[in-house]
């Protein structure tokens, strides 16, 4: 059962989910911007390989439209290729580059791209740390299986926006899970508050390397501890 959350819930809507398998991705490279030290003070990139596991199976539903970027036009190959989901948001904005960011919505047959479940909130009120772009870090889905986009066949750079902003969770310990993508685990055992010493701080994971080759780009959730959470998605084709 979802955690008790205070804070403005919008859009909860539950579904059923089908159960599909994806190829494994070889090798993904990874950047990770680690959290912010004080407030205002930018994340920090650094760089790392990931080598090639086991897949696991994905539950979703089906994406029935082609593919579409952050401009609603239709994509035929991924150069070129930009998404930018802003997890929670019930509506879209431009962040300080001009960049769109998206409304958030849940996948069925009429949307190219989508969660499949989950609830959503807002904390209009957390001053975030570690980010110039906080409206992103002020909204969240969480106790969501995945995400599943329809996106051309190629190669992505998938980034993934992350902040603690729950007043339940106290400390180290209280919210633990796992992200895949594309079936391969690319964070394990995530606890936002002992990564980011604290809540209210950006965290920005990077995945070079992606590949989609069925017309799908599938990032999983898997919770250990209370439920995963996430509030922005990037998907920049290569």
């Amino acid at each position: 059962m979802p955690m008790s959350r205070s804070g403005r819930l919008k859009g909860v809507r539950m579904r059923t989910k089908g159960f599909v398998s994806f190829l494994l991705v070889a090798t993904i490279g990874i950047s990770i911007w680690g959290c912010a030290g004080q407030s205002g003070q930018e994340a920090k990139p650094a760089s790392t390989r990931l080598g090639p596991q086991t897949p696991g199976p994905v539950q979703t539903q089906p994406v029935a439209k082609p593919a579409q970027d952050t401009q609603g036009q239709q994509a035929k190959t991924s150069k070129g290729f930009e998404l930018r989901v802003n997890c929670g948001a019930y509506e879209p904005f431009k962040d300080k580059l001009g960049r769109m960011w998206l409304a958030d919505q849940e996948l069925d047959s009429t949307t190219t791209w989508g969660a499949d479940d989950g609830m959503t909130v807002e904390w209009a009120e957390a001053e975030i740390a570690g980010t110039d772009i906080p409206q992103i870090y002020q909204y969240e889905r969480y106790s969501m299986g995945s995400y599943v986009f329809s996106v051309p066949n190629g190669t992505y750079t998938v980034r993934l926006h992350f902040a603690e902003n729950y007043e339940g969770i106290t400390g180290p310990g209280l919210r633990v899970f796992s992200v895949s993508i594309q079936g391969q685990t690319v964070l394990k055992d995530l606890d936002l508050y002992q990564t980011c010493g604290g809540p209210h701080k950006a965290l920005v994971k990077e995945y070079n390397g992606v590949e989609v080759k069925d017309g799908r780009l599938v990032i999983g959730f898997t919770p250990n501890i209370e439920n995963p959470e996430i509030n922005g998605i990037e998907i920049i084709g290569q």
